[in-house]
Parts: structure tokens; sequence; C-alpha cells
């Protein structure tokens, strides 16, 4: 980049006393001289300092490209903004838990069914044991049930949504020739809800099935001697389902 340059109209020749100090290039115009003066002082640390800012920009946005953003972690930011210039935060799927909590009690599921407002949408919570028998991944009656009528409320409360189905088991060992771990058995079950779900109408680009065996539990599968507790392996085993906002497709991202 060249240095900046500085112009100062003189006289009639360069040794005018008008004229700027330093190396400089004489041209006539109208009878007017104009003289050149190239100037090396103080202001060509900007132009270090306007690269740096040039790479600083460049390497943040790359840094932007390869991360996955966070979905609950992007709402706490707009609600603290929110919160901190004085005005009011809504969650992003404010209204919909009522609605859901309303088709559960038609059909008294509100006990088996946990549903919960979080950062970046709702989540539920279901036992597993209304969705699948011991060992299985096919849907039982009731689930199935429930699953078609919510189906027809997400619809049209959840389109363009992202759902993520997450399977858990307690720790209790499985090895059958079709499952053999939990990890297998989690995800089955998922992908079981999925596949429902698909089959409602539901763009399968915006379905996450997850298989999380028993990574996961709510509550300690077993004591400090080792010994089972089965009243928390019961609630450790459950399907959740997550609806919430699908921010890596504004980014392009098929993650």
């Amino acid at each position: 980049m060249s240095p900046p340059i500085s112009f100062k109209v003189g006289g009639d020749s360069p040794s005018d006393p008008n004229a700027s100090a330093g190396p400089m290039l004489f041209q006539k115009n109208k009878g007017k001289a104009i003289y050149v003066s190239v100037d090396d002082g103080d202001g060509n640390w900007l132009i270090s300092y306007a690269d740096l800012m040039t790479l600083l920009f460049g390497f943040f946005v790359m840094l932007s490209a390869f991360s996955t953003p966070n979905a609950e972690k992007v709402e706490q930011l707009k609600r603290a903004t929110s919160e901190g210039m004085g005005g009011k935060y809504t969650r992003p799927l404010e209204g919909m838990s009522v609605d859901i909590t309303s088709v559960l009690t038609q059909i008294s599921l509100d006990k088996d069914v946990n549903v919960r407002e979080t950062e970046d949408g709702v989540r539920l919570s279901i036992k597993g044991t209304l969705f699948f028998d011991a060992g299985s991944a096919e849907l039982r009656p009731e689930a199935l049930d429930l699953l078609n009528r919510l189906s027809d409320l997400l619809k049209t409360r959840a389109e363009g949504l992202r759902i993520v189905v997450e399977g858990h088991t307690d720790d209790s060992p499985i090895a059958s020739k079709m499952f053999p771990s939990n990890w297998e058995l989690s995800s089955a079950r998922a992908g079981s809800v999925v596949r429902l779900l698909e089959s409602k109408g539901f763009d399968g680009r915006l379905l996450r099935p997850l298989g999380l065996a028993d990574k996961d539990p709510l509550f300690p599968n077993r004591d400090a001697e080792g010994k089972a507790l089965p009243a928390n392996q019961a609630e450790n085993r459950r399907i959740v389902i997550r609806i919430q906002k699908d921010i890596h497709s504004a980014r392009g991202n098929d993650l």
C-alpha cells in the first residue's frame, strides 16, 4: 500500500516557500504549480494496524464457520441481552408445553410424561414402560396412541423445528441376537419413534434419533454396595423428545 499523499498549491517553482518539504513532483496546471509531497511520517502505523484487523476478522470468521452452536446457550445470551437492555425475554416455544399437557390430560397420561420448557424449546420425558416392553424396541399401543395425538399438534405448532428423540435404558445388561448391548437397544428405540414421526409427515431432515444407553441416568441405578435399585432403574428407562429451534439449518450445517 502506498504511503499517504499530501498536496500543496504553491508558487511558480519548487523552491517556493509555501511548498511542502521532502521529495516533490512538480507539474504545471493552469498557471499554478502543484507540489506533491510524499509523507513518510507517523501515519504509517495505520497500515500495519489495518492489516492486523483484517487478519483478526478473517480468523474469527473461520472460527465461527467451524463451530457448532449450542441452542441453549444462544437462548441464554438472548435472554441476558434482552433483560440487560430493559426488554422482555420470550422463550422460543412458549405456550407449546401447555397445549401438550392438555393433550396428555385428555388421555390420562399427564403423570407418565414430564413436560418442561427449556431455554431452547420444549422437553418431554416419557417413562420407558409406556413405550416399550422389556428388551423390545417395538412401540406399544399406548405409545402409538400418544404419538398419533402429539403428531397432530406438532404438525402445526412445531413446523420447521428440530425434533431430537433420545433413548435411555438402565444399566441391566442385555445380550440378545438383535441387541448385543444397551447401546443398540436404546438406539433402536429412538429410531422407532423417529420412523413413526416421519411416517406422519415430519421432515426427516429435522429428526434426530440418539441412543444413550445407560450413560445419562436421572438417578443412580445401584446403591453403594452395587445392588440394583429397581425404582431408580424404572425412572432411568425413558424416552426423551426435545423440540427445539433448528439453528443448524440457518448455517447450512447438516450435522
